[in-house]
């Protein structure tokens, strides 16, 4: 079976779970996190992953990477995962959880990528702005990339404004190519 069914199954199941129990939100939040630290630390992934590594120390590993007070449903979850030998499913089944509790209670990911960091009080209205358009709630992640040169990347799901610097030199550079047929 592909892992990437298998990845969402288990999501699914984790949060049906949790929202039964009450643990929903705060499952979402211990997830992102999760997600988060295994991206950055890919010899995490590894290390959970080896058959070397002894059942209690990956579950107590998987324990602290996710932060204090840990809710009873996660510990079910990472034990459940552990005694499947899936393991190395857990960062697909994290983000597969962040997804689907987001498409659950409507809340856009909005990706905002500038050179410098923005005032919270522009991030304020672009996030009022992004709520009257989607008619739902939205996360903004403010990205710093000193490439773009100016400007911004806006992203809202698979919508993605570029009004960059970096963008709009790229645009020129291949409309100057197109029209004048040169090779670069």
């Amino acid at each position: 079976m592909n892992e990437g069914h298998i990845a969402r199954r288990y999501a699914k199941a984790l949060l049906e779970y949790a929202t039964a129990h009450g643990e929903d939100v705060a499952l979402y939040n211990r997830m992102k996190l999760l997600s988060s630290v295994v991206t950055t630390t890919p010899r995490l992934l590894e290390t959970i992953g080896s058959p070397m590594v002894p059942y209690a120390d990956k579950l107590q590993l998987l324990c602290e990477v996710a932060g204090a007070a840990i809710e009873e449903s996660y510990r079910r979850f990472v034990r459940l995962l552990l005694e499947n030998r899936r393991e190395h499913l857990v960062r697909n089944i994290a983000l597969g959880y962040v997804s689907l509790y987001r498409s659950s209670r409507h809340i856009g990911k909005v990706l905002l990528v500038s050179v410098e960091p923005l005032p919270e009080a522009v991030i304020e209205r672009i996030r009022r702005r992004a709520e009257q358009q989607t008619q739902g709630t939205v996360e903004i992640e403010n990205r710093i990339d000193p490439g773009i040169k100016g400007g911004f990347i806006f992203q809202i799901d698979d919508l993605r404004l570029d009004a960059s610097v970096a963008g709009q030199l790229e645009k020129v550079r291949r409309q100057f190519i197109r029209k004048n047929k040169i090779i670069v």
